[in-house]
C-alpha cells in the first residue's frame, strides 16, 4: 500500500493508501494544487437541472493511492454535470487533522451540496461531522470510515453518514489467503507480513487470512514480520527469509500492502525460483511483478471506483433516488489479478 504517513507527527488511525509516480503525481497534484480545484462538467445526466457542488477532503493528496480516488470522483462528476472541490490535508510530509477540520468546516460555510470525506482518524472527525449535520448537509464517507466499522455495523457516536464506500478488510484478507491456497496447493510453511502492527485494515486482513489458513492443515504459518507498508523494510524482510529459509524450506510469502513486489522483485534478481509471493493492492509496480513472474498474485482494491461511487451516491441521494444509495456500508469488489488476468486489468496508481 502506502508509505508509513503520520497525522500530526502520528502514524494514520487506519490506514488509507498508496504512492503515485513522478510524473502523474506532478501532473495531478499541480492541477489540484493541494489546495482545491473546482473541476466542473456539463449537465449532461438528464435527471435534473439544478447545479449541485461537492466539497471532497481527502486527507492525503500526496498519497498517491487517495490522489487517484480524487481523480475517480472528477472524472464521475464530470460525467454527472456536477462541480467537485478537492482539499488536502498534509503539510510537509505529515497529514494535520486540525487542516481537515478545517477543510470540512469551510465545506460548511460554503454550504455545499454534499461533503465526501476520507479522514485520516475515523473517531476525531466526528465533531465537526456533527456540524455538517446540524448544516443539513449529506455527509458520505470513502475510503475511510467516519466511525468504527464492524462488519456492517457502523458507530458513529450520534454522527449521520450516509453510507460509507471502502472495502471488507476481513473478506480482502479471506481472497489473499485463497491466492496463497492456490499459489502452494494447500500445503507448505509460509510467511505473513504485517504493514503496522494494531492499524484496523492490517488486524482484520490478517484475521480473513488467518480464518482460511485454520481450514489447511497442510499449510503451516512459521513466521510473521512487520514491513511498516514500506518497500525498503519489505526488502530486508525478504533478506532475512531467504537466509533463514534457504532451497525449498518456505512455500510462499504474503504481505497486506503493495510492497510485496519490493520483496519479490528482489528475491527473483537473487535466483529465487521456489517461493510465491502474494502481494495486497494493485500498483503499477504490483502489475510489472506479476507479469514478469515476481508476484503470483493480489487483490485489487481499486480507489478510482471508491472516488467514482462516492460522486454517484451524492448524486442519487441529492436527486432523490436514495433507495440506489446502499447504507450503512457499500463494499467495492475485490477481484484478484494473477498472470492470467493481468494484460487485461489495468493498474490505476504507482507505488
Amino acid at each position: 500500500m502506502y508509505e508509513n504517513r503520520k497525522v500530526d507527527g502520528k502514524p494514520p488511525h487506519r490506514r488509507s493508501h498508496r504512492l503515485l509516480s513522478g510524473s502523474l503525481a506532478a501532473s495531478l497534484l499541480a492541477t489540484l494544487a493541494y489546495a482545491g480545484v473546482f473541476v466542473t462538467g456539463q449537465a449532461n445526466a438528464g435527471a435534473t437541472t439544478e447545479h449541485f457542488t461537492i466539497g471532497s477532503d481527502v486527507n492525503d493528496m500526496e498519497t498517491p493511492f487517495l490522489a487517484a480516488l480524487a481523480t475517480g470522483e472528477q472524472a464521475e462528476a464530470k460525467k454527472l454535470g456536477m462541480t467537485v472541490k478537492v482539499l488536502s490535508a498534509n503539510s510537509a510530509g505529515s497529514i494535520s487533522l486540525s487542516q481537515e477540520i478545517s477543510n470540512i468546516e469551510s465545506f460548511i460555510s460554503e454550504k455545499v451540496s454534499v461533503i465526501l470525506v476520507t479522514p485520516s482518524n475515523s473517531t476525531a472527525i466526528l465533531p465537526v461531522i456533527k456540524k455538517a449535520n446540524a448544516a443539513g448537509i449529506p455527509v458520505i464517507a470513502v475510503n475511510e470510515p467516519v466511525g468504527v466499522v464492524t462488519g456492517h455495523h457502523v458507530n458513529t457516536s450520534g454522527a449521520k453518514v450516509v453510507t460509507y464506500i471502502g472495502d471488507d478488510d476481513t473478506a480482502y484478507g479471506v481472497a489473499e489467503a485463497n491466492l496463497v491456497v492456490k499459489a502452494i496447493h494447500g500445503k507448505g510453511n509460509i510467511v505473513m507480513i504485517h504493514g503496522i502492527l494494531g492499524a484496523s485494515a492490517d488486524t482484520y486482513r490478517f484475521n480473513g487470512m488467518r480464518s482460511v489458513f485454520s481450514k489447511y492443515p497442510g499449510i503451516k504459518v512459521v513466521s510473521t514480520m512487520v514491513d511498516n507498508w514500506t518497500n525498503t523494510t519489505n526488502v530486508t524482510d525478504v533478506q532475512d527469509l531467504l537466509a533463514k529459509y534457504p532451497g525449498k524450506d518456505l512455500a510462499a510469502v504474503v504481505s497486506v500492502g503493495p510492497e510485496m513486489y519490493a520483496g519479490a522483485e528482489y528475491a527473483r534478481s537473487h535466483g529465487n525460483k521456489t517461493i510465491q509471493f502474494i502481494a495486497g493492492d494493485y500498483s503499477v509496480q504490483v502489475s510489472a511483478a506479476i507479469k514478469n513472474g515476481a508476484l503470483y498474485g493480489t487483490v485489487d482494491q481499486s480507489p478510482g471506483l471508491e472516488g467514482q461511487l462516492g460522486v454517484q451516491y451524492a448524486y442519487d441521494w441529492l436527486t432523490n433516488h436514495k433507495s440506489l444509495v446502499p447504507s450503512p456500508v457499500s463494499d467495492i469488489p475485490l477481484p484478484l489479478v494473477t498472470k492470467a488476468n493481468v494484460n487485461s486489468v489495468k493498474a490505476l496508481w504507482s507505488s
